[in-house]
């Protein structure tokens, strides 16, 4: 259970953060958000594909670390394997939120339940005086990165969508010969065709916005399902 509260030097000033690439947090989650600044190094190790909230319609990029629904090949024991590591994924135990829904400020919350949030080790937030340390600084200002990648992300998911570019694929995956095929639903990738035959304008357009190699790099990492099934067959031969 977490147990999110806002970050102040009165109530955490003795509170330090435990350094850790242990991510097995997220050993159920096989499907990762991540955003488009980070396309280009993650496409290298896993596939990126996008998924649809079927409440909003948007659309969210994510890195696939699984074959199998709810089972994270990367993150099932302390140790992180890849040479890779997803932006989201050292932001605990600190977040961001709005101070309220009407106000645009923002506030680092943390979450005290964290096996991460130590009083007798790691990086200290506050120093004696109650001012932040330089640790705790770049941590916020990490935060606020993310936030803003965030945001950009949306908007050019959006504009992929808008332009129609977005379709829907089955990813049918053969594992071992005595298992049966696996079919992965609910993902969208860059329909190639569709990208080809848009008008002059609006393929410059995204070349002149930077997009071209976002779109090349979520291509590219298609191939990176291979590894998935490496992974999974390499597993499955050690289950009993």
């Amino acid at each position: 259970m977490t147990n999110i509260s806002p970050l102040n030097s009165t109530q955490h000033l003795n509170t330090s953060i435990k350094e850790s690439k242990d991510y097995s947090r997220f050993a159920s989650q096989s499907l990762i958000p991540i955003v488009v600044q980070e396309f280009s190094v993650l496409a290298n190790e896993f596939p990126i594909v996008f998924v649809k909230n079927a409440e909003t319609g948007q659309f969210t990029p994510i890195a696939m670390m699984g074959i199998k629904n709810d089972f994270n090949l990367y993150c099932q024991t302390e140790n992180w394997e890849s040479s890779v590591t997803p932006i989201g994924f050292s932001k605990a135990p600190l977040s961001l939120m709005q101070t309220s829904q009407n106000s645009d400020e923002v506030m680092v919350f943390i979450d005290e339940n964290s096996e991460l949030v130590s009083s007798t080790e790691g990086e200290k937030l506050f120093e004696k005086s109650g001012e932040q340390t330089e640790y705790l600084k770049k941590r916020s200002s990490a935060l606020l990165d993310l936030a803003s990648f965030t945001q950009q992300t949306a908007g050019i998911t959006k504009y992929f969508a808008d332009l129609s570019l977005l379709t829907p694929k089955q990813l049918t995956v053969t594992l071992n010969s005595d298992t049966p095929q696996v079919n992965i639903d609910g993902v969208y990738i860059i329909d190639e065709k569709v990208l080809n035959e848009l008008k002059d304008e609006e393929f410059l357009t995204i070349k002149n916005k930077g997009l071209l190699p976002l779109i090349y790099a979520h291509l590219t990492s298609l191939h990176q399902i291979a590894r998935l099934i490496t992974k999974q067959n390499e597993l499955d031969k050690t289950q009993p």
